[in-house]
């Protein structure tokens, strides 16, 4: 009984879409998938750290309750990436649905930010600004025409629906992914590769029209840093999907081994989930750098404005000796 179930084993081991278990996964990493989950699950709760601390500082800014809560969004993909990465390395079979969970969130992160921009752009804005389409991923074709437009409401709306679709599509292109490879014991089903061309034209489109308002609204708003925080969101998008399409194609080059019973496929999601887990780790201590204000400065600031303000007409107490000698002077003269 023990060696058909040996021979089992190894029979099914080295098929590369066979999935392993949590079990078998452990079992097979050793004392190197403890230490691994271990570490990413310290990574993943400084994530989680300072995710909540930036958070709170953002709440007690003066700031619109649409930018709070747009910032709570935009803050949730680093630790739910970092948390989903985790349990892709500990239970490989989640690997589906923990990257259509970090492709929801994260779309909409991307689309929460674009709500951003045009709230901030719009209070810091004094002008019209100017829409520049020249942007990429659009602006190394030289056949298409670019016009020179301004930003206005309509205009901007169809921005809006451009950045809307991302997480509309990418939700529904990955639920029927799921129903497709519901009842597949494999890692990644062959056929769900025809999927990948309408996800990947669907990324670009967004991309396009959430780097038309990043640009557009800087040119306006320097001060507001917005395209640093349009790249810090950005990169968690090229390191979850770009990295890992690099990841899984070096799998046919041979880098990856095949240690019974784990094939090639997962030890490059092992890859990718570690790398995920360490750079969502830096991208929300970079995203907390750029959203965090002192707050005290920002209170001695608008005090400091409050005393320099002269309600009903009045100056300062200090010109006050010098209106009265005017005034005695010119009562005198009289």
């Amino acid at each position: 009984m023990e060696l058909s179930e040996k021979f089992h084993r190894l029979n099914v081991s080295c098929t590369p879409d066979y999935m392993p278990t949590a079990i078998e996964n452990i079992e097979s990493l050793g004392t190197f998938g403890i230490v691994l989950i271990s570490v990413g699950a310290a990574f993943t709760m400084m994530t989680l750290y300072f995710a909540i601390d930036a958070i709170h500082n953002v709440f007690s800014q003066k700031e619109t309750g649409l930018y709070k809560s747009n910032v709570v969004s935009i803050f949730s993909v680093y630790p739910i990436a970092s948390v989903c990465s985790l349990m892709i390395i500990a239970i490989p079979r989640t690997q589906l649905l923990s990257e259509a969970l970090i492709q929801i969130v994260l779309t909409i992160s991307l689309y929460r930010l674009f709500l951003l921009l045009t709230d901030v752009g719009r209070r810091k804005n004094d002008k019209t600004a100017p829409l520049l389409l020249r942007t990429g991923p659009c602006c190394c074709w030289p056949c298409l025409p670019f016009p020179k437009l301004d930003m206005n409401d309509s205009r901007l709306a169809v921005i809006r629906l451009i950045v809307l679709q991302l997480p509309i599509v990418q939700g529904l292109l990955f639920f029927i992914m799921l129903v497709v490879a519901l009842d597949e014991q494999k890692i990644e089903p062959s056929y769900l590769i025809w999927f990948q061309p309408f996800t990947l034209i669907s990324i670009l489109i967004g991309i396009y029209g959430l780097t038309i308002t990043n640009k557009s609204l800087n040119v306006v708003a320097p001060e507001a840093k917005l395209r640093l925080k349009t790249l810090v969101t950005q990169l968690a998008l090229v390191f979850s999907k770009l990295q890992a399409i690099i990841i899984k194609l070096l799998v046919y080059t041979g880098i990856f081994p095949c240690s019974p019973p784990l094939p090639p496929r997962v030890f490059a999601n092992v890859t990718q989930s570690g790398l995920l887990i360490i750079e969502m780790l830096l991208l929300c201590i970079a995203a907390r750098h750029l959203y965090y204000v002192d707050l005290e400065k920002e209170e001695d600031s608008s005090l400091k404005d409050r005393s320099n303000d002269k309600p009903h007409g009045l100056t300062n107490k200090n010109d006050l000796p010098e209106q009265l000698s005017n005034k005695i002077a010119v009562v005198t003269i009289s």
